[in-house]
């Protein structure tokens, strides 16, 4: 341990020594803590409350529906009818109109498992079907979808209707080629719907709102992103709500054209609880931080992490191009609306 306790620390955050005052929240000082510590005091606690949550739900859920507690059978659960339903629906319709043979019962879903299954072979579809699969078939004692009808029902899936695209009609509309991600909405909803409401550990889960990007390079999909940070460069991006501490996807909303509210929109499909005692907490990540938003997220009585990076938003570092002299104030984290019951808002970097 050094005598001297403060060297090695940056002079903007030698707030105590430098003679600022020390501001408290609620009568709480701010302290620092080792990461090893504070992962044990507060990610533990929740992590495992998680994790017993989930098991707890999906158990119940199975149970009253009579069905064993399986991989298959949870897969099946948490993808639900509804999503299923809308998935074959628009799928049949790709499929009349290239002229394949229809849907028969159950084929959807069989597809949807032979292609998860597919995906733990990192070959090309011929050596999966022929050298890979049927080796793990035989010993399931299940029977494996031919290659050619996988590859139609791969390359016939969609995610919104057919219908009214066609132009025919005088009744239709046609869909411009440049608005068709706003679609997918529906069936994005459907395909979250179990999970978000079964799997939420409203009592001490935390939630992380960011963007991802989905890697495409057809020259038809509308409103691409170029990133360098991403992986595969480019495509669509979809705000998405997921769980900190499983990796749960609980909602996602592509980015579509003229659209300005996708992550409002997004947070809608989430039922926070305001039950007492729950103590849910939703991060935003970088950029996502708005006054309004934010404020709107902590009216639903959970607590709320933000990063807010420019002058006026109250946290203690900014860009020095956002600041001139003789604007920069000292920083006081107190926070907006204080009179919310459990609301909070804590900054960091």
């Amino acid at each position: 341990m050094p005598n001297d306790p403060w060297k090695g620390i940056p002079d903007d955050i030698k707030a105590f020594r430098d003679g600022w005052e020390d501001i408290t929240d609620h009568g709480r000082p701010y302290e620092v803590v080792l990461e090893s510590d504070f992962s044990d005091d507060y990610w533990a606690a929740r992590m495992c409350g998680t994790y017993e949550h989930i098991a707890r739900s999906i158990t119940a859920a199975l149970v009253v529906r009579g069905k064993d507690v399986t991989s298959a059978n949870i897969l099946e659960f948490l993808l639900g009818d509804c999503a299923i339903a809308m998935l074959e629906d628009y799928t049949s319709q790709m499929l009349f109109k290239r002229q394949h043979p229809p849907l028969l019962p159950y084929e959807f879903k069989e597809f949807l498992f032979t292609r998860w299954f597919r995906g733990r072979f990192d070959v090309d579809n011929e050596v999966a079907f022929n050298n890979c699969m049927p080796r793990w078939v035989e010993s399931g004692k299940w029977q494996l979808m031919t290659l050619t009808r996988f590859v139609a029902l791969q390359n016939c899936t969609r995610g919104f209707a057919q219908i009214g695209r066609t132009g025919c009609d005088e009744q239709e509309q046609w869909m411009e080629q440049g608005s068709l991600l706003k679609h997918m909405h529906d069936i994005e909803v459907a395909i979250f719907q179990r999970s978000v409401e079964t799997l939420v550990n409203h009592r001490n889960g935390c939630i992380v709102v960011d963007d991802e990007l989905i890697a495409s390079r057809a020259t038809d999909v509308e409103q691409k992103v170029v990133s360098n940070r991403k992986r595969g460069k480019e495509g669509p991006v979809a705000d998405c709500a997921a769980c900190s501490l499983t990796s749960i996807c609980f909602g996602m909303r592509l980015r579509s054209t003229s659209e300005t509210n996708n992550v409002d929109l997004l947070l809608n499909t989430i039922p926070f609880s305001n039950c007492a005692g729950n103590e849910l907490e939703v991060a935003f990540d970088r950029g996502y931080g708005k006054l309004p938003r934010v404020t709107s997220v902590a009216q639903r009585q959970v607590h709320v992490i933000t990063v807010a990076g420019t002058l006026g938003s109250r946290h203690p570092r900014t860009a020095a191009s956002n600041a001139a002299p003789s604007t920069v104030q000292a920083f006081s984290p107190v926070p907006i609306q204080q009179s919310q019951t459990r609301s909070r808002y804590e900054y960091g970097d």
